[in-house]
């Protein structure tokens, strides 16, 4: 064998089995297989996105969709970008690109800086969407005040949310981490980042689970606040403020906030679980639950697209698929019309 050849080496070294005894090879072909028709969907979905947005930025972006939008843009890039790294990854049976290589070390950044930015951005609006259910006019200013503190707020928070992981990351690769596993260095090494110090991976925990547990609590909280407001307070108020844009805006909030938390259950339970009670690693569960991750990435611009009324029509008028909307309109004839031609009859 030909130690020179990387490629050979990391065949040859590639772990059939994980440490609980699951099939890793039939697993990465399975999930490559799913990647070869997802990873391309996924690039045009949001591609349409990112067409649609800059097109209709001026009416959709405003202080109440900035956290939603600028999260939809980070999942752009790891969709686009990250997506043809990933079918790479299992088609190479999770081998490669082999750690310590610029190829990973490129993974590694462009997968957790992103990552990052999303799950604070996605923290964020969970938070305002709180505010926006209970005070609907929590960013609205007075008649003589240019800004409010929740306004001042929400931009500082955008600011760190986007600022934090692009500082954070580079520091941490140069003081203290690593895409190669500095406890095993000699071991075939996996594409990720790894921690000299137990600190820095418990600070890495943290910023990762702290968000996705504020989703959680946070829609508990807003789903509590509804059902107080029908049942309770349903004779002593009328109907809930806030225009119809308003709704619409609560509505696209719903429906991509629960898909991020049915996408991301299933890494971030195993994931804290296994840390918490120490059990025993699997490279098998890690893999399907991070690719169920990678759904969110592929899907959560589309979920906006459709909800958000100016793109939906922006993108249909643009795609002719307002025509075909159109032409099953025309062929459903209300009842009233057929009831009437029938006694003129």
């Amino acid at each position: 064998m030909d130690v020179n050849n990387d490629t050979t080496l990391t065949i040859v070294e590639c772990k059939v089995k994980d440490d609980l005894g699951y099939d890793l090879v039939s697993m990465y072909r399975i999930l490559f297989g799913i990647s070869c028709i997802t990873v391309p969907l996924g690039v045009l979905l949001n591609i349409i996105f990112v067409i649609t947005f800059i097109f209709q930025a001026k009416k959709v972006f405003d202080v109440s969709s900035h956290a939603l939008l600028l999260s939809c843009m980070a999942q752009v890039l790891l969709s686009i970008l990250q997506g043809p790294i990933r079918l790479y990854f299992y088609y190479n049976n999770g081998c490669l690109p082999m750690g310590g290589t610029s190829l990973c070390d490129f993974t590694v950044y462009l997968d957790y800086i992103p990552t990052q930015i999303n799950n604070f951005l996605i923290a964020q609006l969970s938070i305002e969407r709180f505010f926006l259910v209970v005070k609907p006019f929590i960013f609205h200013r007075g008649r003589h005040q240019r800004y409010s503190f929740a306004i001042y707020l929400h931009y500082i928070s955008l600011f760190v949310a986007i600022i934090f992981p692009c500082l954070y990351y580079p520091i941490i690769m140069r003081n203290g981490a690593s895409t190669i596993n500095l406890d095993d260095p000699s071991a075939t090494q996996t594409c990720d980042l790894w921690y000299a110090r137990d600190i820095y991976e418990l600070f890495d925990l943290l910023i990762t689970f702290v968000p996705y547990f504020l989703v959680l609590i946070t829609s508990l909280s807003v789903i509590s606040a509804i059902l107080y407001r029908k049942y309770i307070l349903r004779g002593r108020q009328g109907r809930q403020a806030g225009t119809r844009n308003h709704r619409r805006l609560l509505f696209s909030l719903h429906m991509f906030l629960i898909w991020f938390i049915l996408t991301w259950s299933p890494w971030v339970l195993y994931d804290f679980f296994q840390t918490i009670l120490n059990l025993t690693y699997s490279v098998y569960i890690d893999a399907i639950t991070t690719f169920i991750v990678y759904m969110n990435y592929t899907f959560s611009s589309t979920i906006v697209l459709l909800t958000f009324k100016e793109l939906r029509q922006f993108c249909f008028a643009k795609f002719n698929l307002q025509h075909g909307i159109f032409i099953f309109k025309n062929r459903v004839t209300p009842i009233q019309n057929i009831a009437r031609a029938a006694n003129q009859h």
